[in-house]
Parts: C-alpha cells; sequence; structure tokens
C-alpha cells in the first residue's frame, strides 16, 4: 500500500509520541509500586519488631519463673490467636504453630524451612514474598505473608489521575503532530500534484506558497522551472508538428528503422504506396526488398541508392522505386538505425520507354517508307511482266507453266501487302472519330474469326459488365485492333485452349474508362521479349512480319487510347486496352483538340 508523504512525516511522529508515554507511564507505574512495596515492608519489619519485644516480655516472665516455657509459647500464641493478624506465620523449626497466609502450609513450611540460617530476611514465594525473623531462644520464626498483586490496584488507584494526565498529553500532542505533519506535507503535496499535471501536458499550472523558508524558495523555483519548460515545450512541438507537416506532405516515402531494422516510423506516402500495392497483391514484396537494403547499409555502414523493379504487384505492371537508404545518425555520431527514402518513378519509367519506342518507331517507321516506296516500284513492273509472260507461254505451253507464274504472282502480292502495312505504320491515316459502342465492333471481329476459333476447338468467352460501352474512336480501326489481338491469341493457345474477354467500365472521379482484357491460357511470352513485342518487325512466329502488333499500338494510341501487356510463360497472356468513355459531342470534341 502507498503511504503519502503526509503519513509519512505524521506515523513517526505518532509513534515517538506513544513510545514516550509508554515508557514514561511504565517508569511512574515501577517507581510507584516499588514505592509501595518498599513501605509496606517496613511497616510489616516495624510489627515483626513489635512482636519480638512482645515475644522477649513473654520469655522474661519465663526466666523470673512466673510461667514455664510451654505456658510462655501457648500465651504468645494464644495472644496472637484472638488478635487474628492476617496474614501471621510462626514455625518452630519443624511445624507450623500458627498460619494465617494464604499459601497453603507445606509450601510455607518448605520455604521457612529455607530461612532458618538467618535471623531476618524477605522471601519471595511465588506472587507473594515473607517477611521474616527469628527468635533464637524458642528456635522460632516469625513472618508476615504479603501479596504482590495486591499493589497493582493501590498503584493504579492512586496514579489515576497521572494516567489520566497522560491520555490527554498523549491526545493533544497527537493533534499537534498531525498539524505539524499537515503544515509540512502540504507544500510538498501541491508540488507532486502539480508534477503529475504538468506530466499529463499541462504547462499553465502555478504552485501558489508564500512562505519565505526553503519550501517557500523551492516553489518559486519549481514555478520558474515550469515556465522554462513551457517555453522549450512549445518549440519542440513545433519544431515536431513542422517536421510532422514535411513527413506527411513530402511525395517521397521515408521508412525509419533502429539498428535491427525494425520499423520505427513511416510517413504518408510510404503508407500509401505500400498498403496500395498490398492490397492488389496480398503479398509485402516491397517492403521486404526495402528492409532487405536497409539491413545492408547497417551491415555495410554505407549509403545504398539503387533503382528496384518489381514484376509481382500492381496487376502484373512493373514498379519502379528509386531507393536510397542510409544511416541515421546523432550529433555525436552514434548509429541509432537508418532511413530509407524512396520514390515511385514508375511514370517517368514509363514515358522514358515510350519516348524510345516512339523514336525507335519513327526512325524505322521513316526507313521502312522509303524502302516501300523503292521496292513497290519494281515490284509493279515485275508483275506486270509476269502477267504477260503468263498470258504467252501459258496458251502455247499449257497449264505446266501456269502454276509457276501463279506462285510467283502470289509472293508478289504478299510482299505488296507487307510494304502496304509498313506504309500504314509509317504514314497511318488519320482517326475518323464517331460515337461506337464497342460491344458491336467486337462482336463483329468474333464473327470473323469464329471460324477459325471452332477449327481449333477453341472456346471464347465474352463477360461483358457494362449496359452500353459508347466510346468516340475509330470504328475500323479499332475493330483492325481486335482482329489482330484475337487472331495472336488463337495463334498462341493450343486445341481446345480458351480465349476469355472482359468488357468492363470503370468510373473515377476526374474520368472513365471502357476497358477491354483479352486473357488467354496460351504458351505466354518470355520476360525478354515482353518489352520488345511492340518494336516493328520484332517476331518469334516464322510466318509473322513483326508488324502487327506495332500497328496495333500505333491505333490504340491514335484513338486516345492505352495498352498494356501482361504475361506468364505456359500460364498465359494478357492484352489490357482502355479508352475514355463517351461524354458527350462536345466534351469528346474538345479533348480532341487537346
Amino acid at each position: 500500500m502507498r503511504i503519502d508523504i503526509e503519513n509519512k512525516i505524521l506515523i513517526p511522529f505518532m509513534i515517538l509520541l506513544i513510545l514516550s508515554i509508554i515508557t514514561l507511564g511504565i517508569v511512574s507505574y515501577w517507581n510507584g509500586y516499588q514505592l509501595l512495596l518498599e513501605n509496606e515492608t517496613k511497616n510489616l519489619s516495624m510489627h515483626l519488631e513489635e512482636m519480638i519485644f512482645f515475644i522477649e516480655d513473654v520469655a522474661e516472665s519465663v526466666e523470673d519463673g512466673g510461667l514455664t516455657e510451654e505456658e510462655g509459647k501457648a500465651a504468645v500464641l494464644d495472644y496472637y490467636q484472638r488478635q487474628e493478624k492476617e496474614n501471621l506465620v510462626i514455625f518452630d523449626g519443624e511445624r507450623l504453630l500458627f498460619n494465617k497466609f494464604h499459601v497453603d502450609d507445606d509450601r510455607t513450611k518448605e520455604f521457612l524451612e529455607e530461612a532458618l540460617d538467618g535471623e531476618e530476611a524477605t522471601l519471595p514465594i511465588g506472587n507473594d514474598i515473607l517477611i521474616y525473623k527469628s527468635y533464637d531462644p524458642w528456635g522460632w520464626i516469625i513472618g508476615y505473608g504479603l501479596n504482590k498483586g495486591l499493589f497493582s490496584y493501590e498503584v493504579l488507584e492512586s496514579q489515576k489521575y497521572m494516567i489520566l494526565v497522560a491520555i490527554i498529553s498523549l491526545i493533544f500532542s497527537m493533534q499537534a503532530a498531525i498539524v505539524i505533519s499537515h503544515n509540512i506535507s502540504k507544500p510538498i503535496k501541491m508540488l507532486a500534484d502539480l508534477c503529475d499535471k504538468i506530466a499529463q501536458g499541462s504547462f499553465n499550472e502555478k504552485i501558489e506558497i508564500k512562505r519565505k523558508d526553503e519550501i517557500g524558495m523551492l516553489a518559486n523555483a519549481f514555478n520558474n522551472m515550469v515556465y522554462r519548460l513551457q517555453e522549450k515545450t512549445t518549440k519542440l512541438i513545433e519544431i515536431t508538428q513542422l517536421n510532422e507537416d514535411i513527413l506527411r506532405n513530402i511525395a517521397t516515402g521515408i521508412i525509419t528503422t533502429d539498428q535491427q531494422g525494425r520499423i520505427l516510423s513511416i510517413n504518408q506516402a510510404a503508407k500509401e504506396l505500400l498498403v496500395e500495392y498490398k492490397e492488389k497483391d496480398g503479398q509485402k514484396y516491397i517492403e521486404k526488398k526495402l528492409l532487405n537494403q536497409v539491413k545492408e547499409t547497417l551491415s555495410s555502414s554505407k549509403n545504398i541508392n539503387h533503382v528496384e523493379i518489381f514484376d509481382h504487384v500492381d496487376e502484373g505492371n512493373k514498379i519502379y522505386l528509386d531507393v536510397t537508404t542510409s544511416l541515421l545518425k546523432t550529433d555525436e555520431g552514434f548509429v541509432s538505425g537508418a532511413i530509407c527514402s524512396f520514390n515511385d518513378i514508375s511514370e517517368r519509367k514509363k514515358i522514358e520507354n515510350n519516348m524510345e519506342t516512339l523514336d525507335r518507331l519513327t526512325s524505322i517507321g521513316q526507313l521502312a517508307a522509303g524502302i516501300a516506296h523503292e521496292i513497290r516500284n519494281p515490284l509493279a513492273g515485275m508483275k506486270t511482266s509476269i502477267q504477260v509472260l503468263k498470258n504467252r507461254l501459258c496458251k502455247e505451253e499449257g497449264q505446266a507453266n501456269e502454276k509457276l507464274f501463279n506462285g510467283v504472282l502470289y509472293e508478289i502480292d504478299r510482299i505488296n501487302h507487307l510494304i502496304t502495312d509498313i506504309l500504314d505504320f509509317a504514314k497511318p491515316r488519320t482517326p475518323k472519330y464517331e460515337k461506337t459502342d464497342l460491344l458491336m465492333i467486337l462482336n463483329r471481329a468474333l464473327d470473323l474469326v469464329k471460324k477459325t476459333a471452332e477449327e481449333n476447338h477453341i472456346k471464347i468467352y465474352l463477360e461483358n459488365r457494362c449496359s452500353r460501352p459508347l466510346v468516340f474512336v475509330d470504328s475500323a480501326q479499332i475493330e483492325q485492333v481486335f482482329l489482330n489481338i484475337i487472331k495472336n491469341a488463337l495463334k498462341a493457345v493450343e486445341k481446345n485452349g480458351t480465349l476469355k474477354i472482359i468488357l468492363d467500365v470503370h468510373r473515377q472521379e476526374k474520368a472513365s474508362f471502357v476497358t477491354m482484357e483479352f486473357h488467354d491460357n496460351g504458351c505466354g511470352i518470355e520476360p525478354d521479349n515482353l518489352e520488345k513485342i511492340f518494336d516493328p518487325f520484332f517476331t518469334t512466329s516464322p510466318q509473322g512480319t513483326g508488324l502487327g502488333l506495332s500497328v496495333v499500338y500505333e491505333l490504340v494510341k491514335g484513338n486516345r487510347g492505352k495498352m498494356d501487356v501482361h504475361s506468364t510463360v505456359d500460364v498465359g497472356t494478357k492484352f489490357k486496352i482502355k479508352f475514355p468513355l463517351y461524354g458527350g459531342g462536345d466534351h469528346e470534341e474538345k479533348n480532341i483538340d487537346c
């Protein structure tokens, strides 16, 4: 149990007062008891002297012949028998001649036998004492018994007023001790209460103690300390709030850790990024990677800057983080932990990659356009010449050479189609925007590939999650996009495979989009090839030209759309295309002008 300061002062005072008064009472009682016992002993001794004088008078009569010794003894005993002397004992060495003491005869006799050697003494018998004298001529021991217990009541009776005074003094002393302890402890309690309020954050409190002693000086010093503490705390709160505002509003994610790499603090930007990607993936890839770099910094005592790439978050999109870790040191140079700062540079990387792709496509497009024009002119002459030769020779020599000429003409037509694709890629025609229902375009494209899918036993599932997915695009170009993607998916899927198409609308505060997702369970695309699939002339198929997806990419971009691809080898590929949801004629015209 906790004892407060007032009781800590009061209890010792009380104990000292009580002990002092009890000690004084015991000493007084003992002195009174001893004094009364001494007086009673003296009185009994005087009675014994008188008895001895009386016996000596009787003994003189015996010596004078007036009485025999036996008659003298009988006269003495008869005299005291008639006097009814209480507590009187007469012993002749063998038997008790007279016993008015309350102790039994045998015990009294036993004690008196021990007293035969002395002339006079005081003999203790339990709670009693026996004061005796011996009369040698007759061989008698004459004594008076005294019960010590009778004195206790007499002592208490004689000292009752003193006891009453002691009790009253004790009460007043206790009251005085209470007042003194309260007077001493009150300012200390006030200081303690003020300390509790300050610990709870209340710095406007002051202690009002108007005293000129040491406690008053302590109170003034304490008030000054509280004032200075309030000033320092206000400045500290302002600095802390400023730091928190900076950390909360800065776009850079910041994490601090202790020396073991355990997270101590994390700012808002870091929380949002980690929570966003954790929710999408369910794992803590980013957090683990960051903490691993922190531990590397702590172990090597060196600052580290890396651009980390994460492939398994954000539905397959690559996340690029510019991560810097450094040691967290005090002013004395002591390492207390580490700090990790990171920025999401995914959009910047995407722009850089798009710019590189655009530069590449522009260069290749210009080169391809020039080559295409140079090739198309000779091809036109070759085709005309072959047709003339076919007409001449086939008439003369029959159908033997017709098959050969037809093959040459077919290959020339293939080259012409390739040149047309190159020219379309290099200089695509300007889209003719119109309000279009994407579902209608998609169904038209599916009708064109239906036969191919049935021949290869490939099932196509269409999941439409919106009522009318209206967009403002060139319907012919978008149909070409859908056809190209679906044909590529059918080529990648083995027999009895599946292609799932999901059509949905995603509404946001600033803009809403129609999304198209094409999921196949085909062979997938190697990670090294995934970034090259939109490059012109890149293909892994011996039959392909490498221009299909390049043209698709340009057409989607020309219709204000975006396209992403995610693929896993032996699992499948997902193409995701999104277009702005149609928002009315004026709105769309404004967007096109922008």
